[in-house]
């Protein structure tokens, strides 16, 4: 509490407290901090880009900007298989879609049975989808080396 503003007591005796968090009690070295998505790393790489287009040598073929971590901007494939579950869950319709695979239209499945109405828009139990919690306690039973987890901890 040291440096920090001291309670004030109103004019009906309930206590306030000053602001704690303010320009001068703020890190200085937070009020440095810079969200550089376009700083001079990016800027040196479209320099980059540029001269490769124009036909300058390079060591390189290509500039692969990972500056913000979109993966997906840099020619990762999307993980399919979650947004397909995540495809069928919110309209079974699709599990009569041929282009679906079968793995996921069964993942599917068995989520929606774990759910009221075979719906994802039900309630569910406090704790979560009965079906999502064994899977995840069977994930940890593997990860611990067979050390018995219990879904209904999960």
């Amino acid at each position: 509490r040291r440096g920090l503003p001291k309670e004030k007591m109103s004019e009906n005796g309930v206590s306030s407290r000053a602001k704690v968090l303010t320009i001068d009690t703020m890190n200085p070295t937070v009020k440095k901090v810079e969200y550089a998505v376009r700083g001079p790393i990016v800027q040196r790489a479209v320099e980059l880009e540029r001269e490769l287009s124009e036909g300058i040598k390079k060591p390189f073929a290509e500039v692969i900007k990972a500056n913000i971590g979109d993966a997906h901007a840099m020619g990762q494939q999307p993980i399919t298989f979650f947004r397909q579950v995540l495809a069928l869950c919110s309209y079974p319709e699709l599990l009569n879609d041929s282009t679906f695979p079968e793995d996921a239209k069964s993942r599917a499945r068995r989520i929606l049975q774990s759910c009221g109405g075979n719906s994802m828009g039900s309630y569910s139990a406090s704790q979560g989808i009965d079906s999502v919690r064994q899977d995840v306690a069977r994930y940890i039973e593997r990860r611990d080396g067979g050390v018995p987890c219990d879904p209904d901890n999960i």
